[in-house]
Parts: C-alpha cells; structure tokens; sequence
C-alpha cells in the first residue's frame, strides 16, 4: 500500500500498466474527492481512447455482489485497457470491494471512493495490505490557511480585496486550494481601476458562475452528455449548491421539456414552439432548447421526471450520501438521452 497525497494522485494512477492497479480515494473533503475521481478519469480516457470506463452503483451492486469482481477479471469489449468506478456508500458494497481485492485481478484499473473512513475500517484495511494498491486520502484544510492564501495571492497579483470578500471566495470553493487559486486569478480580471474589489463585487460575479454552471448541467443532462454533466455537477458542488437545489432546477427544466414535447406531438417544429412559448425563453436559450427538444423524446422525458422524483426523496432521507445519489441521477440521465446515430 502506499499512501499518495492528493497533488500526485493523477500522475500516479492512470494506466493499468502503472505501479497501482487500484485506488482508495476518501476523507472529509468531497469536493476534493470528486475533482482526483474525474481527474482519474479524464487522465485515462485521454492515455487509453479506445478504453473502458464502467461506472458500478451501489444499486448495481447490491443486487449482485460478485458482478465487481467479473467486470475486474473480463476483458473489455473491445480488448481494451477498463477502468472501474465504485461509489462505496453502504457496508454491502465494502464487502463486494474486499472480496474483490482479496482474489485479485490483472488488466484494469479500480478506483473506489468512499467518503470518511476510519482507520479501523475493513474497507481501508484491504487497500493498506495490499502492495499494489494506493490511497489518497482528502483531508479539508484550515480556513485560516485558505484565508491566508487567498491574501497573499491576490497581493502578488497587486490587487487589493476586502477581508470580507476574501473569507466569501474561500467559503464558495469549499476549502478547495486548487480551485481558490483559480476563481482568485478570475476574480483579480474584474478589480476596478484602483486595483480593489469589494464584497459586492465578488457577489456578481459568484452569482453569475453559479447562473451559468446550473445552465451548463442542464444543458449537459438534457443534450444527453454524462462526461460534461458529471462535470457540472463537480463544480457546483465547488460553489456550495447543495444537491436538492441541483435536482430541483433538473425538475423544473424537465417539466418544461415535457410541456414543449406534449405541444411537438400535433406536428409542430422545437424551434417553432420555443420561439413562440409563454412565458417567453430568454433568446439566448432558443438554440438550446430546440435542440433539448429534438434530442429529448417525450417517453423519455416522462421517465426521467418519474427518476427525479425518487432522486429528490433518496436525498432527503439519505443526507449523508446526498452528493453520490445526485451525480448517479445525473449520469443515469444524460445517458439516457444520448445519441445512438
């Protein structure tokens, strides 16, 4: 086993042909956990194009415990390099991940995050004892030292920032370094003249991150992308959007689709109906909507509705987990929508 810390997991687990052929990604820090897990991915999707990437439920397997160790032994489709992804959210899925691990597999690659596991957990147990296997482990990090960052990072780019607006930038990304660094280097564009920005400042510009990362998960789900909605749902969970917020806006961006695609069913064209709805749609959203609309069936759209609704219920009675059960809603879908031709 070895530990690596989280600015090396990308480097360190990509291919199955590396050092580790499997991965514990856990700790306190979700948005951290989520970012190294779609990190992974997109590290090897790029290095393997003809790879595999098979994402395994808890609902997956739950219902047949020892389907994660036949995926981890298969060869792939197409006789490719596999990548597997675990969201270990209940005990029934550590024992499927132990028993996995504990028979062993050749040419793919696991990776299974877990949320905040003590050390005296089976599951973390498994990975220590194992020589080819790693785990990163994301811990939150101070507020002080974000603030502290943030001051000085903002000083070396000669902009002056109010405390207040400091301690609002590092309470949007969530403790997240990486990205502090990021939305800083974005915020220092909009300093006035004087080189300083206020508290209101950051405020308009958080408030329309935040309007357009919403659009773009929902443009992603419903134009039937998984990779870019999964994405989406990462960085507004960066921005503090909580996941009821997240399948309320799918909810209602839904029910409008169901409308306009109830209204398609006499003959007329999705361009047609969004230019001419009540209320009116903001011209900007004519082109994607009608293209929603045209990719979106209305069986489809009925069935997603029915999926957001159990989504939304699982989220209140399953708090804990609540960020798991919203992305595996949103990948489940932006697959359903895509495109087969």
């Amino acid at each position: 086993m070895a530990v690596i810390k989280p600015q090396g997991f990308e480097a360190s687990f990509s291919s199955p042909s590396g050092k580790y052929k499997g991965a514990l990604l856990c700790g306190p820090n979700w948005e951290l956990l989520n970012r190294l897990k779609n990190l992974a991915v997109k590290s090897f999707s790029e290095q393997h194009p003809d790879g595999e990437v098979v994402r395994l439920s808890d609902t997956d397997l739950a219902a047949d415990t020892g389907r994660l160790l036949e995926e981890l032994q298969s060869i792939s489709m197409f006789g490719a390099d596999k990548l597997i992804l675990v969201d270990a959210t209940s005990s029934t899925i550590h024992k499927a991940c132990i028993g996995a691990i504990s028979v062993g597999w050749s040419d793919c690659l696991l990776l299974v995050t877990a949320g905040d596991l003590k050390k005296s957990s089976p599951l973390r147990k498994e990975f220590e004892a194992s020589p080819d296997l790693a785990i990163t482990i994301c811990f939150d990090q101070s507020l002080g030292e974000l603030l502290e960052f943030a001051a000085s990072f903002m000083s070396g780019l000669g902009v002056t920032i109010d405390r207040e607006a400091v301690e609002l930038v590092v309470d949007a990304v969530g403790g997240n370094a990486a990205l502090l660094q990021s939305e800083l280097t974005k915020l220092a564009s909009y300093a006035g003249e004087d080189g300083s920005l206020s508290v209101s400042d950051v405020n308009e510009v958080i408030a329309g991150n935040e309007a357009a990362s919403m659009e773009g998960l929902i443009d992603a789900v419903f134009s039937g992308r998984p990779d870019a909605a999964v994405q989406a749902v990462t960085t507004l969970q960066q921005q503090g959007q909580q996941p009821a917020s997240v399948l309320i806006a799918l909810t209602n961006h839904c029910a409008l689709l169901v409308e306009m695609a109830t209204a398609m069913e006499g003959g007329r064209r999705a361009d047609t109906i969004v230019k001419e709805w009540r209320p009116p749609i903001f011209f900007k959203r004519h082109n994607a909507m009608a293209t929603q609309l045209n990719i979106c069936g209305l069986p489809q759209l009925l069935t997603v509705a029915e999926r957001l609704r159990s989504a939304n219920s699982e989220v209140r009675r399953k708090p804990l987990i609540n960020w798991p059960v919203a992305e595996r809603f949103v990948i489940s879908a932006a697959s359903s929508f895509r495109r087969t031709g």
